[in-house]
C-alpha cells in the first residue's frame, strides 16, 4: 500500500522532514533553501504516492533530494556559462568599439597635426610623444624655452580649435 493516505503521509513527513533538511544542509544548502527543497521532495512524494510504499519513502525522499540538488547545480552551471558567454561577447564588442574609436582618433589627430606649422608640430611631438621637457626640447633644436612654450601653445590652440582632446 502506498503513502496516499493522509495518516501515512503525515507519519512519513513527521519522521523524515528534519533528517532530510539536515541532509540538504550538510550538502551545502542554507536552512531556508533546504526547507524549500524538503517541501519539493514531499510534494513529489505526494504526486507519486500510489507508487511508493511506506517502507520505501525514506529512499524516495533522499534520492529525490539528491536529484533536485544535482538538477539545480546543472541549471546554475548552464546559467553561469550563458552569463560568461554574454560577458565575453560584450567585452569583445566593447574592445572592438574601443579599437575603432582609437583608430578614428589617431587618424583625426594626424590630419590636424599635418595642418600645424612645422615648428609647432615638431615641439608638440617632442613634448607629447617623446616626453621631453621644454628645456630638453629647447636644447635639442637650439631655441629658448620661451620659444618652445610659444610653439607648444600654438599647437595646443590648433588642437583645441579642431576639437581634439588629448589624454593627460
Amino acid at each position: 500500500m502506498g503513502v496516499c493516505s493522509e495518516h501515512i503521509f503525515r507519519r512519513v513527513f513527521d519522521r523524515w522532514q528534519i533528517p532530510l533538511q539536515h541532509f540538504l544542509q550538510a550538502r551545502g544548502l542554507d536552512m531556508e533553501l533546504a526547507a524549500d527543497e524538503v517541501q519539493n521532495c514531499f510534494l513529489r512524494l505526494w504526486n507519486n504516492c500510489s507508487k511508493v510504499q511506506e517502507e520505501k519513502a525514506k529512499s524516495f525522499l533522499f534520492t529525490t533530494a539528491k536529484r533536485l540538488q544535482i538538477d539545480a547545480y546543472r541549471k546554475n552551471q548552464v546559467r553561469l556559462k550563458h552569463v560568461q558567454q554574454t560577458n565575453d561577447s560584450s567585452v569583445e564588442t566593447q574592445d572592438a568599439q574601443f579599437l575603432l574609436e582609437e583608430q578614428e582618433f589617431k587618424t583625426k589627430l594626424e590630419q590636424v597635426m599635418d595642418a600645424m606649422s612645422p615648428a609647432s608640430k615638431e615641439v608638440f611631438i617632442l613634448h607629447r610623444f617623446d616626453k621631453l621637457s621644454y628645456k630638453e626640447i629647447a636644447e635639442s633644436i637650439g631655441i629658448g624655452v620661451k620659444a618652445v612654450e610659444k610653439r607648444m601653445s600654438k599647437a595646443l590652440k590648433h588642437l583645441l580649435e579642431n576639437k581634439i582632446q588629448l589624454p593627460r
